[in-house]
């Protein structure tokens, strides 16, 4: 644009220093002006491109915003026609149809209603068999009917229901007899309040403003209550304009589309200061611009004129004036072809007569390959690009879908054809990562459904509220077999109200949906005609794209609770036996064998009058110290065998006397403490504690080699802990015991572990240089005090 200017400096003398201020000043001056023209072009071509943008956002939104009203007039038609070939309208039975409307789903505040050509027959908001007006005395339906004559489908314009106090849209689809006469309507009146908020969820949120209009031009109540008064175009300008076009309106920047499905027009609204706001940033900036130059080029000028130096050293200047000249010519180029949208026009044989840069790039081919060529040359006549253009073109009929690119298969375009004076103008542009992403959410959805079908466990999902929005196939059997009058298998219900049947209530599940704990596992139990059934219940809180799911599993261990109470029952069994085995060998040792050492002992002393040798009474005298051992050994097994009746004497009158008599009989100072409250619990868990302390000290005896041992019991409110502490050497591994890895029941540390386990408790060992302590936990669970039964 600036290629001929000439910035050559004529050759200036000495003499000529006059000349040469005078250059300087109409160099610098063609130099700002220049640039102020390079500059204020580039700054107000791109706020126009920037308002053209924000022109194009609202041009999109009243579109966006007509498709969904399409879509949701679509789906609702959809649901008519699947209703109307309800077997139960076909035969005439009216009250089961009536039922069937009823549960069938439908938008908030929404209701059927079944008319014939004089009255209403049914209508889902009033009871079977409720007084139903006549046609005739409702306003405006006796033209809804006659407009159903000739279209089988049709919406409503806004109109009020005075028997609820809403402004709603109706939805009739014609019903025929077997001869195709039209004998009744059956309709689903919405409050209009659905379909703007259908909008407001479908349109990207920009700052256009969007009022939907019905076929009479009526306002529909909108969300946002800044557009409820904007201005907008005049009804010749709706009807009987072009779609698409803007109109500036009362400081208002309007443009609309009309649906040619529905009749219903979407008219976006901006105010002209947001519109207009680029066009007075470029001024703005353009300003400050032509300021900063003047003062920037006084300077310099002022600074030349001061120290004028050799003439090669100003034309260097001029040179380098040109270059950045030049360098601004480039960028403005590079500013008028960044246009992303991609259009081409064509005239009514299909050549192109105009194209932009950005079909070019999409194309591949320079402007002189496209201009001039036939549209349906280029790309298959039968592909659906092709297609949309003869629609424009031949039929004078507009087009908007996405379809595949017929020049670049792997590639989907949003395509927009409109007829025109010259032939047809084709907009379009790339919406390939909007629909394989879409496809991509459809197959994700399909492969979560399949994945969750595939289990085996009853799995549902439900929203932040807890409410079912998603089950498996797993949790419909269960339904059916636990509920079979839930309809829907409970999706759109509280999973709280179906879930778990009876009285059955989970205040963890409850504080998971409430957002105060994120995850919950629990065990309840039903009654079926089999007999009773437990079942496993597990929840997780999470989030995913910034919504709230929670994923409840019910899985049945009916099985399993009844293997563990038959291992608990064998248990407790097995250790009866061997405290009555214990007990009988105590009383075998102690009637029998100690009788028979104590008789030797008194052979011995008869012996030792036979023997007065000195070598012989020495060797008898080791040998009743042997036997005053073994007798001693005898007394303590014994003892550990057969202790004080835990039953007669209380725990801790048990716990105590026994420790007394085992430090009496081993030469160990063992310390007892207690807290009150161990004999609350049941007997069978004091055994259980009793016969720990009982093994843990015949260990430390036999292995810890220890001086002191301490028994201490704790109460807490959760739970009772038993430790028994040594100051030994510790437990050494045995090599033979970890090879054979298999704990003998009853005995030793294995013994211990079961004893709690058949109370859900626990038994934790930590031992070292200093010593060994054995931890026992049990929970103070109803179960495990005294008074409860041995079933629970």
């Amino acid at each position: 644009m600036f290629s001929s200017v000439d910035l050559r400096l004529p050759t200036l003398g000495v003499a000529d220093r006059g000349d040469t201020h005078r250059s300087i000043i109409l160099i610098a001056a063609s130099t700002i002006g220049l640039s102020l023209l390079t500059t204020w072009t580039a700054v107000f071509w791109h706020a126009y491109g920037a308002r053209h943008e924000i022109a194009h956002h609202g041009l999109v939104t009243a579109i966006s915003a007509t498709h969904t009203i399409e879509r949701e007039a679509q789906a609702m038609g959809y649901l008519l026609k699947g209703l109307s070939q309800s077997p139960l309208l076909k035969t005439g039975d009216l009250e089961g149809f009536h039922r069937q409307l009823r549960a069938t789903p439908r938008p908030d505040g929404a209701w059927f209603t079944l008319w014939d050509r004089d009255r209403v027959l049914l209508r889902t908001r009033d009871p079977f068999g409720a007084t139903l007006p006549r046609i005739d005395e409702l306003s405006g339906i006796r033209e809804q009917f006659e407009a159903i004559r000739t279209k089988s489908l049709i919406m409503s314009d806004r109109m009020h229901s005075p028997s609820v106090g809403l402004w709603i849209v109706s939805i009739s689809l014609r019903l025929d007899d077997a001869g195709g006469k039209m004998n009744g309507v059956l309709s689903l009146h919405v409050p209009e309040m659905h379909f703007n908020n259908a909008v407001r969820n479908a349109v990207r949120p920009t700052e256009w403003g969007t009022v939907l209009l019905d076929r009479k031009l009526q306002r529909l109540v909108t969300g946002a209550v800044e557009w409820g008064a904007a201005p907008l175009p005049g009804p010749a300008s709706l009807l009987s304009g072009r779609s698409g076009e803007f109109e500036t309106i009362e400081g208002y920047l309007t443009t609309f589309e009309r649906s040619s499905g529905t009749g219903y027009t979407a008219v976006s609204v901006l105010p002209t200061t947001l519109s207009n706001a680029p066009i007075r940033r470029a001024l703005y900036q353009s300003l400050l611009a032509t300021l900063a130059l003047f003062l920037i080029g006084g300077i310099a000028v002022r600074a030349l004129l001061r120290n004028v130096g050799p003439i090669d050293s100003l034309r260097l200047t001029a040179l380098a004036t040109r270059s950045e000249l030049v360098a601004a010519n480039a960028r403005m180029g590079n500013i008028l072809e960044s246009i992303t949208d991609c259009y081409f026009t064509l005239d009514y044989s299909y050549r192109i007569t105009n194209t932009n840069s950005a079909t070019l790039r999409w194309c591949g081919k320079s402007r002189s390959e496209l201009i001039g060529r036939r549209y349906l040359d280029l790309v298959d006549r039968h592909s659906a690009c092709a297609e949309a253009v003869v629609q424009a073109v031949e039929h004078r009929r507009e087009y908007r879908g996405e379809v595949p690119s017929a020049l670049r298969p792997d590639r989907f375009i949003e395509l927009r054809a409109f007829p025109s004076p010259e032939g047809a103008s084709v907009y379009f542009c790339d919406v390939t990562d909007r629909v394989l992403a879409h496809r991509a959410t459809v197959e994700e959805r399909e492969l979560l459904q399949a994945s969750l079908d595939a289990l085996t466990k009853q799995i549902a999902i439900l929203d932040g509220h807890g409410r079912i929005i998603a089950v498996n196939q797993a949790w419909c059997r269960f339904i059916d077999a636990t509920q079979p009058n839930v309809p829907a298998h409970g999706t759109g219900s509280r999973y709280l109200d179906v879930a778990v049947p009876g009285e059955q209530r989970f205040s963890a599940m409850e504080d998971v949906i409430a957002d105060i704990r994120p995850g919950f596992q629990g065990l309840y139990q039903t009654t079926s005609p089999d007999g009773d059934r437990w079942f496993m219940i597990r929840a997780r809180r999470f989030r995913i794209g910034g919504k709230a799911r929670i994923i409840v599993s019910h899985e049945e261990v009916t099985e399993l609770m009844i293997a563990r109470a038959s291992v608990n029952e064998l248990s407790e069994r097995l250790l009866t036996l061997q405290d009555e085995e214990r007990q009988r060998i105590a009383a075998e040792l102690h009637d029998s064998t100690t009788q028979y050492l104590v008789a030797v002992g008194l052979n011995l002393m008869k012996i030792e009058r036979l023997l007065p040798q000195r070598d012989g009474q020495r060797l008898l005298d080791e040998i009743d110290h042997l036997l005053e051992e073994a007798l001693k050994e005898l007394r303590l097994f014994t003892y550990l065998l057969h202790p004080a009746s835990l039953e007669e004497n209380g725990f801790r009158e048990a716990v105590r006397a026994f420790a007394d008599g085992f430090s009496d009989r081993t030469g160990l100072e063992v310390a007892c403490r207690f807290d009150g409250g161990a004999d609350r619990l049941r007997v069978e868990v004091r055994r259980a504690l009793f016969r720990i302390v009982q093994e843990a000290l015949s260990n430390v005896h036999r292995h810890a080699a220890a001086s002191r041992v301490t028994v201490n019991l704790r109460n807490t409110p959760d739970e009772v802990i038993l430790c028994v502490a040594d100051d030994g050497h510790g437990m050494q591994a045995n090599p033979v015991a970890s090879k054979i890895g298999k704990p003998t029941l009853g005995v030793g540390i294995p013994g211990m572990r079961i004893r709690l386990h058949q109370f859900g408790g626990t038994l934790r060992i930590r031992t070292g240089r200093t010593g060994t302590v054995i931890r026992a936990r049990v929970p103070r669970k109803p179960e495990n005090l005294a008074g409860a039964g041995h079933g629970q």
